[in-house]
């Protein structure tokens, strides 16, 4: 009866949390901080680097996080080459492989083409109890993972030249131009324990990427211009926030956006992505945990078992999935 009493009661705080959270007096999301736009690419610490102290902690789950798979070399993912190798329709292709982007519901394939620059295959593998291939042709297509990709799969792009600097995604993405002193202070590193109360910036590094559907207003490019955490996201890429109510928004796009919206025009910072999202860990054990909210019924039904989500489809024209 006590533990009831208290779920309703922590349910009904919640709840208010949102009302009041949707009557916050609109502001200027670009309002606050800085940018890099069209700056250079700052001096930072290879991830490699980071790897030395950070050996023991996250060097062992790295390489089987979502972030940290995003692209891989061909020799590091067997599994999905010979997937590739099953399939009659890319028969000829399966040998020019270099390099896979994605790993979960879908496959597509890269190869170099000069420093910081990917060919991405026009075909991709859907993966399912039965694989199955889309293809739009048999060709390699010079410049779609330049001009979609290449901001969120790849680390410190060039607007510019629209080069990377190291394939995949590095420590600079999430955590910044880490300063050498920070080994004595972590509140120098952007999402340190010490350093992850600021929901407006923590909210930027998230949105990068996974804020689908926006375009930089500098370069006119579906990804920012030279965001740096501890940016201000909105100062370069603009998004239509009223799409948040938009019901024929896929629901895994509008929550994203939902809770963007709350923090960056209604400014109510006290529930940022980290709140439920564990990335190190690779977990969103906390997600599972989240009382009911209007933001989680985008997934979650009203009525009924609500650990189990709607089957739903996350699909963008950016990403083509």
């Amino acid at each position: 009866m006590i533990r009831a009493w208290i779920t309703a009661a922590r349910i009904a705080v919640l709840g208010l949390f949102w009302v009041l959270a949707a009557a916050q007096q609109k502001r200027d999301p670009a309002a606050w901080g800085g940018n890099h736009a069209g700056q250079p690419i700052p001096e930072f610490v290879h991830g490699d680097e980071c790897l030395f102290c950070h050996r023991n902690d996250i060097g062992p789950g790295w390489q089987k996080n979502a972030h940290g798979v995003t692209i891989r070399k061909r020799e590091d993912a067997p599994e999905l080459i010979q997937a590739v190798e099953k399939q009659p329709a890319l028969a000829g292709v399966a040998a020019q492989i270099e390099y896979v982007l994605g790993s979960r519901q879908r496959l597509r394939f890269l190869k170099k083409r000069g420093y910081g620059k990917f060919a991405l295959f026009s075909g991709q593998l859907v993966l399912g109890r039965q694989n199955r291939v889309e293809m739009e042709s048999q060709e390699w297509d010079q410049d779609r993972f330049a001009d979609r990709c290449a901001g969120c799969h790849a680390t410190a792009v060039d607007a510019s030249t629209k080069a990377f600097a190291a394939y995949g995604l590095d420590c600079y993405t999430c955590h910044g131009a880490v300063p050498l002193e920070h080994s004595t202070d972590t509140s120098k590193v952007w999402l340190s324990r010490k350093r992850r109360t600021a929901g407006r910036a923590i909210t930027s590094i998230c949105a990068q990427c996974h804020l689908r559907g926006g375009q930089s207003r500098s370069t006119g490019l579906p990804y920012p211009n030279n965001f740096v955490a501890g940016d201000n996201l909105f100062q370069d890429f603009q998004v239509d926030f009223s799409r948040a109510e938009d019901p024929s928004l896929n629901p895994g796009d509008r929550h994203v956006l939902r809770n963007v919206r709350d923090v960056a025009v209604r400014g109510v910072e006290t529930l940022s992505c980290l709140n439920c999202h564990q990335v190190h860990a690779n977990s969103s054990a906390r997600h599972r945990r989240v009382l009911r909210a209007p933001i989680c019924f985008d997934c979650h039904a009203a009525e009924g078992p609500f650990q189990k989500p709607r089957a739903h489809v996350v699909a963008s024209p950016t990403c083509e999935y």
